[in-house]
């Protein structure tokens, strides 16, 4: 089904009704959904914008590229992190479409996993302890060696960098370079780039999201998917729909603008695909939310 205005509108009553019904809902969102914020990742225009210096100086074309560019100093590494992470986790503003989303689900019980790192969830309102994000965050700093677990919030070292270089600068002085505190080892952006990546304070909120499905098993569980494709799908797209086959009473709603329709699950009445933009269709679900404005029940806390 496509995510047209008249399409998305006839599909609205039920939706919200789904909605309302539901005991708890599990949220499940990718890159997709930051694209409908404006964080686009694969885009030259987007990176022209936000770094145009980088694509003049090193052929960079856009976000996801230069994340993965081998800098020919750890000084220009740094600071082209320095700038990634403060243009893109603390500079951009929240996106329309996670406030949509939060407007429905925030009197619920609900539990989010997601792969995206850009802390949209959070800056959205979110509750922390109801986020799984297994791929990490720009926000954190980890250990390169690794030679613990510990997770640094790096707000102000990023700042501090920006701070230090002078004005065209591409790198940090030597001095200002970040280190480990426990072994000295570099510092680097806690995402699942290697085999180093620290994960474990991540994993550990997935004790909580396992609960929060043993509780809704006498219950009607809604999972809502959004931007989900098959960059890392063994992350919340195959299991959403392994969920949605083996729970008593659920329904998956998921919207993506390409392979929306590809499941795996033979029970398609269990699934309800749309092949489009997430922001599009969560501002029609928030405004009709809104409009509609269904008694709520009491919903129990995630």
């Amino acid at each position: 089904m496509s995510t047209t205005d008249d399409s998305l509108l006839a599909d609205m009553g039920a939706l919200c009704s789904a909605i309302d019904e539901a005991d708890a809902i599990l949220i499940g969102a990718g890159a997709g959904l930051s694209a409908a914020a404006g964080l686009l990742y694969m885009d030259f225009t987007t990176f022209g914008n936000w770094l145009p210096e980088y694509h003049e100086k090193y052929g960079l074309r856009y976000i996801y590229e230069a994340a993965f560019f081998d800098f020919p100093s750890i000084e220009e590494y740094y600071a082209y992190w320095a700038r990634h992470i403060s243009t893109i986790r603390f500079r951009h503003p929240v996106g329309k479409p996670y406030l949509d989303l939060y407007s429905i689900v925030k009197d619920r019980s609900y539990f989010v996993l997601t792969t995206s790192v850009d802390g949209q969830f959070i800056k959205a309102g979110f509750n922390p302890n109801r986020i799984c994000t297994p791929q990490g965050d720009y926000g954190y700093f980890q250990c390169s060696r690794p030679c613990s677990n510990d997770l640094y919030p790096n707000q102000e070292i990023v700042e501090s960098l920006l701070a230090s270089m002078t004005s065209g600068s591409f790198a940090i002085r030597s001095e200002d370079i970040p280190r480990c505190p426990h072994c000295a080892s570099l510092l680097e952006p806690n995402i699942r780039k290697g085999s180093n990546f620290v994960e474990s304070p991540w994993m550990e909120k997935y004790p909580d999201l396992n609960k929060f499905l043993e509780r809704s098993g006498s219950g009607k569980l809604l999972l809502l998917e959004f931007g989900v494709g098959f960059n890392t799908p063994s992350i919340v797209r195959y299991p959403f729909e392994r969920i949605a086959a083996t729970h008593g009473d659920s329904l998956l709603i998921r919207v993506n603008r390409d392979d929306a329709g590809a499941t795996l699950i033979k029970r398609s009445a269990r699934v309800k695909t749309y092949a489009g933009d997430a922001g599009l269709f969560l501002a029609t679900f928030a405004a009709t939310m809104a409009v509609n404005q269904n008694p709520k029940r009491s919903y129990p806390s995630a």
